[in-house]
């Protein structure tokens, strides 16, 4: 197995403004943003400031300090640069699939899949009993994504997967249309392998969230890639899962291996792919 050396790490921090205020904090910190990204950065007096900078320099610093003076809310996440051998050799990859229902602000359970188990408050950790429903115009252009909670995958998908003998998945629920209208056929791919805990390298912030004060939970929110210790990708399989809830959602990340990535590819399946770090 190759090993990803991630040889450039930034920060990056976006801030919402007026004009006049963002072209100021530009000109007090042009000076100090990664210069390959200089031009990139530029502020152009339209939309958001967001710059490319070390966490550790004046320029960031100032921007802290008057984002709390001005009290502007600044979103800072972590800046990676991959060569593109890194980006074509890593051994592991976050997996991002399409959600075609997040526009609808709808998931599954709201076409009348039946759920078992998982939080009785909120639902996290619900498995569903039976098939999967949902309007089947909205996944008919997709051959993989996300119907929250589930991950679908068109037959052609299965298939592939099957096929090839990628590890870490089952199929026990199909997908089928709430209506009982006809449609082609989807399955929920199960993930049955979750990883250990992230490195404590990585970017997870943890939010108070009032929306699951019921049953405690909080929201996390990775703000970097997902890194690990190689050990403890030891057990990985083809197909895993993060052992973190992410994001609103609160929906684990997708980690495949490489044959993962390749196959998808050569199929020319609408997903993006990020290298995992291993620490």
């Amino acid at each position: 197995m190759g090993v990803v050396v991630i040889v450039i790490r930034k920060t990056s921090i976006t801030i919402i403004g007026s004009k006049d205020v963002l072209y100021e904090l530009y000109e007090n910190v042009k000076q100090y943003i990664y210069k390959p990204l200089g031009k990139k950065c530029a502020y152009s007096g339209r939309g958001n400031l967001h710059v490319i900078l070390d966490e550790d320099s004046p320029g960031f610093l100032y921007l802290l300090e008057m984002s709390k003076t001005l009290n502007l809310h600044p979103h800072i996440t972590q800046w990676v640069g991959y060569t593109k051998s890194e980006k074509e050799n890593a051994d592991f990859y976050e997996m991002s699939i399409p959600s075609p229902l997040e526009l609808e602000g709808t998931d599954a359970g709201d076409y009348g899949t039946q759920y078992i188990g998982g939080c009785p408050h909120c639902g996290l950790g619900r498995k569903p009993v039976s098939d999967v429903l949902v309007d089947r115009k909205f996944i008919k252009k997709y051959h993989i994504g996300s119907l929250y909670p589930e991950i679908f995958v068109s037959e052609f998908v299965k298939e592939l997967i099957c096929s090839n003998d990628l590890s870490g998945t089952l199929f026990k629920h199909e997908v089928k249309d709430y209506k009982g209208r006809e449609m082609s056929k989807y399955f929920c791919i199960e993930i049955s392998n979750i990883l250990p805990l992230m490195s404590s390298t990585a970017w997870l912030i943890q939010e108070d969230s009032h929306r699951y004060k019921d049953c405690g939970d909080n929201v996390i929110y990775l703000r970097s890639d997902c890194q690990y210790e190689r050990k403890k990708l030891a057990n990985a399989q083809d197909f895993n899962l993060t052992y973190e809830y992410i994001d609103n959602f609160r929906e684990r990340k997708i980690i495949v291996s490489e044959k993962v990535r390749k196959l998808f590819q050569s199929n020319k399946l609408y997903v993006a792919f990020t290298p995992v770090a291993i620490i």
